[in-house]
């Protein structure tokens, strides 16, 4: 007989016997069932029922020679091994909601954000608008925009007398202002009567007027012409005579000017109120030139 006929007939007889112990083991286990003990512990139990004087059979032997009280005690470990039952309360049924009392609860959490945006809302947009009118309303500083002190009478006329460029021309860089004197006489207070009024006048019938440094054409800073003894602008040839009456150029009038005042020997130029210049062809003094322009 071949080699390979003898290997063919004995694999499959070899998976047959391997198959029957395996079912017979397992029947083993399963006859067993809880008190099924190993072969170590058979073993143990006969050779201490030998050595009572008893054998297997005769101490109440049951399945494969183990002894009752052996399968109570095993059992009896295998229950305390086991976790404890769990109490599980039933469910309780629910029941229909009802709204706490309001005196309770006071202020609802919709209320409370209702409320806080609105107090938040309010806050904000009154803060805004004080810093707003903080910003705007007029607050006198003293300086320019305000009544402004430019010396005691004897300091301005000392200024007027050595005034520089020109004689009889004196700035007050406070002010912001040419500080001229106006004559008194009867004739020339009798023409700035007729064309003057307020404080302007009150202030020419104290010997001064007060111009503004500005053009009235586009606002350039006009200077003192030593020669001509006139106020010419640089920017587009306007020209004022001392007093800032408008002599020639394409400004619309006269220089500006502000109110002055003396209080207590002291002289004030009330910067906070212009007063337009006079009118194109005004001339109160006469005052001609006096040499040649500065600027053509």
């Amino acid at each position: 007989m071949s080699t390979g006929i003898i290997l063919a007939i004995a694999i499959p007889v070899i998976f047959v016997l391997g198959a029957v112990v395996a079912s017979v083991s397992l029947r083993r286990r399963d006859v067993s069932g809880l008190g099924y003990l190993s072969r170590e512990t058979r073993r143990r139990d006969e050779m201490a029922a030998a050595s009572a004087g008893a054998t297997p059979a005769e101490d109440d032997a049951g399945v494969f020679g183990v002894s009752s009280e052996a399968r109570e005690l095993e059992r009896a470990v295998a229950l305390e091994r086991r976790p404890p039952p769990v109490a599980v309360d039933e469910p309780a049924l629910p029941q229909d909601w009802a709204p706490p009392p309001a005196a309770e609860v006071g202020v609802t959490r919709r209320q409370f954000l209702n409320r806080s945006s609105v107090i938040l809302m309010a806050t904000g947009l009154g803060t805004f608008n004080a810093a707003m009118i903080a910003f705007l309303w007029p607050r006198p500083t003293g300086g320019f925009g305000s009544k402004v002190k430019i010396g005691t009478v004897d300091s301005v006329d000392e200024a007027i007398a050595s005034g520089t460029p020109a004689e009889n021309f004196s700035y007050f860089s406070e002010a912001r202002s040419y500080i001229q004197p106006y004559p008194t006489d009867a004739a020339t207070l009798a023409n700035a009567e007729a064309t003057y009024g307020g404080s302007v006048l009150e202030g020419m019938k104290l010997g001064y007027v007060a111009l503004w440094q500005v053009c009235p054409h586009l606002g350039c800073k006009v200077p003192v012409c030593g020669s001509s003894q006139w106020f010419e602008c640089p920017c587009h040839g306007s020209k004022y005579n001392r007093v800032g009456e408008k002599k020639s150029g394409p400004a619309p009038r006269g220089m500006d000017r502000f109110p002055v005042t003396i209080e207590d020997g002291n002289v004030f130029v009330d910067t906070g109120r212009v007063s337009q210049g006079p009118a194109i062809g005004t001339d109160t003094t006469g005052q001609g030139l006096e040499g040649p322009h500065c600027r053509a």
